[in-house]
């Protein structure tokens, strides 16, 4: 089918980085950024990164110069949500951005390289009009039908779930410099400003957040609750701060106890994001993810199966997490970050630590797994393709997964990834129909039969 849609949570180590692309009989005729930075573990993962962007923008020259961006979204001011946009400026110095969104203030934006919101605005037609701030709990979410802030020629939107959170319980439509200081915020602060969307394509949609905190939850719940909204179309859902177990259940310190109340309050947001599938921007950094964060979210995402399992040890994939949960009731939590094999519909962009403990189990169910007898890249980059047919299935929208020193560089071979996810989908979907007999064991073993794929269950928004 020519017209599509591309997804892409990119690896950038300690970071976020997400980027869409639509097109139109091969032809990229839109395109959305969503955060480019990176603190640590640049060399392995923002390089090849920032290289894969340019290319890809390259591709998507409206201008006749070098390479456009229709939109760029920010969360907010954090460096491992914005510096690497420095880099992208400088190796794509005649590109072109139609329009930049960003939370807080303009001034936070500020680092010894400028204001990166400057720097953007000057590749706009005009930065006054194009470079845009929202107020104070601003959501796209308050009447239907919703308005989205970005819209593209098919069916691609851009709809704010959240942003700038952390004081709109009294200060809902203000604007933010009426309401934040132009100092330079405290960590909790920025956070909470950050800005969360709901990336609708085609018929399906994504769940995209920067590092939304406790405050943000909370409000979306209210918000969502008082319309009966569920975004149940997600096939994907990116952990908001990278799994955080201090500030998505409000903590004041990591390993402090959780209310049930807060523990209500995430439960029923996981429950309204709903994603299928849910994707974390890992590293060893700040205890990032959470194994306990991570449950609350995975428990709403599709367990029927996998969506993307590793070639070398399937039907497993890995993942990284900081385990902060006790392994049994004699034994005290590990307090340390592994990397484990699971079946579960978590993907970590950390796929497998150097400086991780590996353990030769599956989470879950905690059942022996035999350890990689190959090499495995520390960093993975998680892309989906959607077109105007897909649903939420894994036989329907495939997933690959590239290791960070592997992305394509051209877009044959890119091409070439997507057309090989769609046919292992198409024999795993024949196998489910008719399976084959299964082969005798052998050396290595055999690959168990596909387990049937049966329609995703959709929850309703807890009261």
């Amino acid at each position: 089918m020519s017209n599509k849609q591309r997804l892409y949570f990119l690896d950038v180590g300690q970071g976020m980085c997400t980027y869409l692309e639509e097109y139109d009989d091969g032809d990229i005729v839109a395109n959305v950024l969503f955060d480019l930075g990176s603190t640590k573990s640049k060399r392995r993962a923002g390089t090849p990164t920032v290289e894969f962007l340019v290319e890809r923008i390259k591709e998507r020259d409206w201008t006749g110069d070098e390479g456009t961006l229709d939109v760029v979204f920010i969360s907010h001011k954090d460096a491992d949500h914005v510096n690497l946009l420095w880099s992208l400026l400088d190796a794509l110095p005649k590109m072109m951005i139609g329009e930049v969104h960003h939370s807080g203030r303009y001034e936070w934006y500020t680092s010894a390289k400028g204001n990166i919101l400057t720097a953007l605005g000057k590749r706009t037609a005009n930065p006054k009009t194009c470079v845009r701030n929202f107020s104070i709990g601003a959501s796209s979410f308050y009447k239907r039908p919703w308005p989205a802030v970005w819209t593209s020629d098919y069916k691609a939107g851009a709809y704010v779930i959240a942003v700038n959170t952390s004081d709109s319980t009294d200060n809902i439509g203000k604007h933010v410099e009426h309401v934040y200081s132009s100092a330079l915020p405290n960590g909790d602060l920025a956070n909470s400003t950050s800005l969360g969307i709901y990336l609708k394509m085609y018929d399906v949609g994504a769940v995209i957040f920067g590092d939304a905190t406790f405050s943000t939850f909370q409000f979306t719940n209210q918000l969502f609750l008082a319309d009966s909204i569920v975004l149940d179309q997600s096939f994907a859902l990116q952990a908001p701060h990278h799994g955080s177990r201090l500030t998505t259940f409000g903590l004041k310190s990591t390993d402090g106890a959780i209310s049930l109340e807060a523990a209500k309050v995430v439960d029923t947001f996981a429950a309204l994001a709903h994603g299928a599938t849910v994707i974390v921007s890992a590293d060893t950094s700040h205890c990032h993810p959470s194994l306990e964060t991570i449950g609350t979210f995975v428990k709403y995402a599709d367990a029927t199966s996998a969506w993307w399992s590793d070639p070398n040890i399937t039907p497993y994939h890995f993942a990284s997490a900081y385990f902060d949960l006790p392994r049994s009731s004699t034994l005290a939590a590990p307090n340390a970050n592994y990397t484990f094999q699971t079946q579960k519909n978590f993907y970590t962009t950390l796929y497998y630590g150097l400086n991780t403990t590996k353990w030769d189990f599956s989470y879950p169910p905690m059942v022996a797994a035999t350890a990689p007898t190959v090499p495995s890249s520390e960093g993975m980059n998680w892309m989906y393709e959607v077109n105007e047919n897909s649903k939420v299935s894994p036989t329907n929208i495939p997933l690959v997964g590239i290791s960070s020193n592997r992305l394509p560089k051209t877009k044959a071979s890119l091409d070439a990834l997507f057309v090989e996810a769609h046919a292992v989908r198409a024999r795993q979907q024949a196998e489910t129909v008719a399976p084959a007999p299964q082969a005798p064991p052998h050396a290595g073993g055999a690959r168990p039969p596909a387990t049937a794929q049966v329609q995703l269950r959709r929850l309703k928004a807890r009261p």
